[in-house]
């Protein structure tokens, strides 16, 4: 092919991957906004008692609707200003210094939340399953994986002292055989430091969310981020309370989104590589490490398909496309690394779990609506089902195909019901400020029976304060969020003229598709804001890029361009 149709076709290919991104982050944008006047409209808080407990936790919801008051309107331009100052200060410190600034606030804080609530027990119903499943394993019980293990409550007093919302090691995997890779974690960290050792767990919990900040701020390097928004970056993750919390809730979620996350920054750095085996090297661990955090949170096959996504528009633009080979063979080995956990526990325990609730079933779940319960969130419908075929898979598919075509029949017949419907469930993800992380903070028992500063920030007048500042903060990172995601837009516009680098591609790809995926995933899904929250947390590289957009516009002070200027 001569050189002047090679370079015509490069361009057009280029222009298509630039156009299909442009598309992307315009659909991004319009539900960033969204989500922006939810967080105006809605202010989602749990009901509960009065005192600080697991007793006390509902996942019902008061959802205040209303027009934002001039106290919430004030609110939120105090903290754009005090923000902006921060942000003002920290871009004068070098970008390492502040990454390690970032890196021991953010654990420090963590170690001492947890520290100061000292779980001993946990009464999450998955978490005490699983370490329930991981104890049995770690101890050598595998008598207990029997589907004749405590059938009955009465037939002994092992069984009697069991928590009734805790099923057998065999009914619940029987139910649910993907929580199996979760359960790993469980016999990992139980290996180590005892099967009930709810704190080193959220210790563990701890470390891997300091690593998935450094993991957000090399994002946030390769979609262009300068040293103001490295700095709006690390202010913005410093004061994020969902983030500093999250490693309370005693479950792999955080952990399999750490790892994820890190899996996709091995593979941006394949895009980067000066040689062909470097490239290849990147691809094959990104997707093997991606797939490890897969096998511990199972939806977060979302971030792979991102990645797969943000591979394709780089492809599309270098041309190179041994690169799509390579990253295609890398996602279906990680993809069948994911479903090996089932396998080996089924090999260990000499059991048949079966395949468990179609994923139908939580797509039920996502559509249902029932009086006193909050819409889309969890019932006993799939239980309920799964009991009533005795676990036949396609009967319950079958069960679920028509909930769904009634429900969608509903909601074209009745669209003012649709919207409702969905404008509460998307609320109680989105909207809620806290992303339920100090609901789970209190779900289990304290050595001290949570008195101090976590009856103060739990309870009470502090809690009341600690949600005002989330819901405000929710609302800023969300404008920040769609300043970012057009300024990103128009510079990919403008791009014609110097194209973005392959790395460039691939994390403002990543990054949009992610929190698509999550977002129209959790629109139909079981709702829980602790499973929107690791999408949010996405939103925050695009939210830095936002405020050094909003900073390039202000002009600098004197001092700021004397530093600046070259010597």
């Amino acid at each position: 092919m001569p050189a002047e149709s090679r370079h015509k076709a490069k361009g057009i290919c280029a222009a298509i991957s630039r156009w299909l991104l442009t598309v992307a982050m315009g659909l991004q944008a319009a539900i960033v906004a969204l989500l922006l006047v939810l967080s105006l409209i809605f202010t989602c808080v749990f009901k509960r008692g009065n005192s600080v407990g697991a007793a006390n936790i509902t996942e019902r919801v008061d959802y205040h609707f209303r027009a934002p008051s001039f106290t919430f309107i004030g609110g939120c331009i105090l903290l754009f200003m005090v923000l902006m100052c921060i942000i003002y200060g920290i871009a004068q410190i070098k970008q390492r210094r502040t990454l390690l600034f970032l890196l021991a606030f953010v654990m420090i804080t963590q170690i001492l939340w947890i520290a100061a609530l000292e779980l001993t027990s946990y009464g999450y119903p998955d978490s005490q399953s699983l370490i329930d499943g991981a104890d049995a394993l770690i101890n050598g019980d595998l008598p207990r994986y029997s589907p004749a293990f405590c059938q009955s409550r009465t037939q002994s007093e092992l069984c009697m002292a069991r928590p009734h919302a805790v099923p057998s090691p065999h009914a619940y995997f029987s139910y649910y055989p993907f929580q199996t890779g979760p359960m790993l974690w469980y016999v990992f960290a139980g290996s180590i430091f005892g099967s009930h050792n709810i704190i080193a767990f959220q210790i563990l919990n701890a470390f891997a969310i300091t690593g998935l900040v450094a993991a957000l701020w090399r994002l946030g390097t390769l979609i262009g981020l300068d040293d103001a928004g490295h700095a709006a970056l690390a202010t913005l993750l410093a004061t994020c309370v969902p983030l500093l919390m999250f490693a309370t809730f005693v479950y792999p979620n955080a952990v399999g989104f750490s790892i994820t996350v890190a899996g996709v920054a091995l593979i941006a750095q394949a895009f980067r590589a000066q040689h062909a085996w470097q490239c290849v090297l990147a691809l094959v661990g990104g997707f093997l490490v991606c797939g490890i955090g897969v096998i511990l949170k199972s939806t977060f096959i979302i971030l792979m398909l991102a990645a797969i996504i943000g591979i394709a528009l780089v492809v599309i633009a270098n041309r190179k496309w041994w690169q799509g080979a390579v990253a295609i063979a890398s996602f279906d080995g990680a993809y069948m690394l994911t479903k090996l956990p089932v396998r080996i526990i089924e090999h260990i325990t000499h059991q048949d779990f079966g395949n468990g609730m179609p994923m139908l079933s939580w797509i039920t779940l996502g559509l249902n609506e029932r009086e006193g319960t909050t819409p889309g969130w969890w019932t006993g419908i799939p239980l309920r089902t799964f009991h009533e075929t005795h676990g036949n898979y396609a009967q319950q598919s079958q069960v679920a195909k028509e909930f769904i075509r009634e429900r969608v029949q509903h909601f074209a017949q009745d669209p003012g019901d649709a919207v409702h419907f969905f404008s509460e469930k998307l609320a109680s993800e989105w909207a809620e400020p806290t992303f339920m992380t100090s609901l789970y903070s209190q779900y289990g028992s304290s050595a001290h029976g949570f008195t101090g500063l976590p009856q103060w920030i739990l309870s009470g007048t502090g809690a009341a304060r600690l949600t005002s500042y989330e819901n405000i903060a929710q609302t800023v990172l969300y404008a920040f969020a769609l300043a970012g995601v057009i300024a990103m837009l128009i510079s990919g516009v403008r791009s014609a003229a110097r194209p973005m680098e392959d790395a460039t591609i691939f994390a403002r790809t990543f990054l949009c598709a992610a929190f698509l995926g999550g977002f129209l995933c959790y629109l139909f899904w079981e709702a829980k804001g602790i499973y929107t929250l690791p999408f949010y947390l996405l939103l925050f590289p695009l939210a830095a890029y936002g405020v050094q957009t909003i900073m390039c516009c202000v002009p600098r002070s004197p001092r700021l361009r004397s530093k600046k200027a070259p010597a």
